[in-house]
């Protein structure tokens, strides 16, 4: 390790605790309340209609639509292959013209796409790869029964709802052949409420064959008809309480496919090989798929794709990757003597087949280790409401979870050594294909979740960008510090030591310094934040999850995709014609008193315009009084004041550079400083810190 990375490593392991919001325009801070995490004004957006759709092989021109993209840089999506270009030429900030080519061989699923401009990285938009034909609603002039839009079969129709109407489509049916029909909506991040219901070739509704809010699937539904008579039907979609707009959009799947909803099994275990099958409504004809689970820790779930005899995929659904063994339910285990056994930690899936059916499962228990026995289903599109119950081995309840809880979710702790049972039963008496779940059992060992409070962030070649950490839940007596580092992104890196008595909030996170390589390429790229402790002498790894940030881009949807709610976008941006450095006439400052230091700007080329200097962080009840650096200047005094409650001890010191460039804003992040609150006279002589040059 070189000096500076030595020295990066040392100041950032002092993090202090309530640091200062990032995006703040105040050049002083002290005695503020902070603010939660924002995203710069400067930043693209996306406004572009949530149903985009595209297919495996195809190249379409694509019209982005927003604020902010003058000057785009680049096109990301998540589709692995994909190739995107920009027209050349483009200025509005509102429209950016694209061309996306996709490989043949890229399955169906929900996707993202993000642009980059000079400035940042937009909001993702859901893009959705579609094997069937695909087609977009006549708007307006399908607002009646008698004005259905004529559709063939298969078919995606991609629509925007109106306000206090409903859009018709009409489709010819053959007698026998079932049709499964559904609407993403919700799914997609829509706040479309989706509901459909059939009507005859005469637009008369046919009773009872109607869908809402279809279990499992988050607010959307899906509808499955086997026709009496071959003819003409028609549909009609509506939102639930008849609102409508821009943003109201959704995607209209028809045609012969299983309308699986989830996999069965649930989940797999890292490294192993699998048959995954299907349950729902009507997946019967769905045919299993062999997959083998990756390795890499930072994937939380994968996706398998239900089709049946006609080859028309269905919707793809989510198999959690877990860490331990996964089984399958046995039946008859309806009692304690036919129990289903389960290691722990271990997990099992499980399904109410018959009415009145109670699963039963034994496990292995010793006297004083606490275990946490937990159900998922809601988070695996499943709709199942389970009730838990811990039996010794006379049937005797020790446990039992609790029906209001928002989790399902048991902490019990043997009073002996033995065989212990948990008991599952639906909490409403349902039973069928649907009311599947998965259980899992593991010891209550030290642990900690980590949550961001942004999906984004920009940094230029060679420089630094920051991403906040917002939360961190600390889990069976977790207290040891945690490495956070990236994942999956080659060229970015972060050294960051959390100590164990770190305890970022939402008003005063932690932020996290990444560095680009200093010949990283303009563009996005995406990665993983990533914790590593040291738990009872075995490593622990943990990935930083972003879903409320993710909840909020995407209308509030309960269960938005794992895969999703991982990932961090960060967009390589023009490297700002100037790059700061900072002196200090001492690196201690004592309490009540206060210290100078300098800000020292190298510029580039004819660049002469002012820098404005602000602190992202510093320690509590210290003040930075910073000035700008004057528009010609190449530096700048300011002084850093320790009133009578600021806590002795090192802490970092984080400024930040900004500035116009043609118009634009830009901004750099100097590197980190260590400073120490000391009692008493500072220390003499004084000593410089400033980074080391570049090899």
């Amino acid at each position: 390790m070189s000096c500076r990375s030595h020295l990066l490593a040392v100041t950032f392991s002092l993090v202090v605790l309530g640091f200062v919001l990032f995006f703040v325009d105040l050049p002083e801070l002290a005695g503020q309340a902070p603010a939660p995490p924002a995203i710069p004004k400067t930043y693209p957006t996306l406004t572009t209609p949530l149903n985009l759709v595209v297919k495996p092989g195809q190249t379409l021109d694509l019209l982005l639509t927003g604020t902010n993209l003058g000057g785009a840089t680049a096109v990301w999506t998540s589709i692995p292959g994909a190739v995107t270009t920009i027209a050349p030429g483009q200025k509005d900030a509102a429209k950016l013209q694209v061309k996306l080519t996709l490989p043949a061989n890229i399955p169906p699923g929900l996707h993202s796409i993000r642009v980059a401009t000079p400035s940042g990285v937009s909001n993702l938009r859901p893009l959705l790869v579609e094997e069937l034909p695909s087609t977009n609603e006549a708007a307006g002039k399908n607002k009646s029964a008698a004005t259905a839009q004529s559709l063939t079969l298969p078919i995606t129709v991609t629509g925007v709802a109106d306000p206090d109407s409903s859009d018709f489509f009409k489709f010819p049916v053959v007698a026998g052949k079932p049709l499964t029909i559904e609407v993403l909506a919700r799914r997609l991040g829509s706040p479309l409420d989706p509901v459909i219901l059939l009507r005859n070739s005469q637009g008369k509704e046919l009773g009872g064959v109607y869908a809402d809010d279809t279990p499992g699937l988050q607010g959307d539904c899906r509808l499955v008809y086997t026709p009496l008579q071959s003819g003409e039907l028609i549909v009609e979609l509506r939102d639930c309480i008849y609102r409508g707009g821009s943003d109201y959009a959704y995607c209209l799947r028809i045609g012969d496919f299983p309308g699986a909803t989830t996999a069965y099994p649930l989940a797999l275990q890292r490294g192993q090989k699998g048959t995954i099958g299907f349950t729902g409504p009507d997946s019967s004809s769905a045919k299993p798929v062999s997959v083998t689970a990756p390795t890499e820790p930072t994937v939380p779930e994968i996706t398998v794709i239900p089709r049946g005899s006609s080859g028309i995929a269905g919707w793809p659904v989510p198999v959690r990757l877990s860490d331990w063994p996964e089984a399958i339910e046995v039946e008859p285990n309806n009692d304690l003597g036919r129990a289903t056994p389960l290691p722990v930690p271990g997990g099992v899936s499980a399904i109410f087949a018959e009415k009145g059916d109670v699963d039963t499962f034994k496990f292995p228990g010793k006297k004083g280790e606490k275990l946490i026995i937990q159900v998922l289903t809601h988070e695996v599109n499943a709709p199942t409401e389970v009730y838990l119950r811990i039996l010794d081995e006379k049937g005797n309840d020790l446990a039992k979870s609790n029906p209001t809880a928002a989790e399902i979710k048991l902490e019990f702790t043997p009073p002996a050594d033995g065989t212990y049972f948990v008991a599952c039963e639906h909490l409403n008496y349902l039973f069928g294909p649907s009311e599947v779940y998965h259980l899992s059992i593991q010891p209550a060992k030290p642990d900690f979740r980590l949550t961001l409070g942004l999906d984004r962030f920009d940094l230029p070649p060679g420089g630094i960008g920051l991403i906040p950490l917002t939360g961190l839940t600390k889990l069976n007596g977790f207290n040891a510090p945690i490495a956070v580092s990236v994942r999956g992104a080659e060229g970015l890196t972060a050294e960051l030591t959390l100590p164990a008595a770190a305890n970022p909030q939402p008003n005063a996170p932690i932020w996290i310094p990444v560095r680009a390589d200093a010949k990283q390429a303009p563009g996005v790229v995406t990665l993983a934040i990533v914790g590593q402790a040291v738990v009872d002498g075995q490593p622990v790894l943990r990935v930083a999850d972003n879903r409320d940030a993710l909840k909020a881009a995407m209308a509030n949807l309960p269960n938005p995709p794992s895969s999703m709610a991982i990932q961090v976008a960060a967009a390589v941006v023009p490297a700002p014609p100037f790059d700061l450095t900072v002196s200090l006439v001492s690196p201690e400052v004592p309490v009540g008193g206060s210290i100078k230091g300098r800000i020292e700007a190298k510029r580039e080329g004819e660049f002469a315009e002012e820098i404005q200097l602000l602190a992202v962080t510093q320690p509590p009840n210290v003040t930075v009084k910073l000035n700008p650096i004057a528009k010609g200047q190449t530096s700048a005094e300011f002084e850093i004041v320790a009133d009578a409650k600021a806590a002795v001890g090192e802490s970092l010191l984080l400024l930040r550079g900004n500035t116009k460039v043609a118009g634009s804003d830009v901004s750099r992040v100097v590197t980190p400083v260590l400073l120490k609150v000391v009692t008493g006279q500072p220390a003499s002589p004084a000593a410089k810190i400033t980074p080391e040059k570049k090899k």
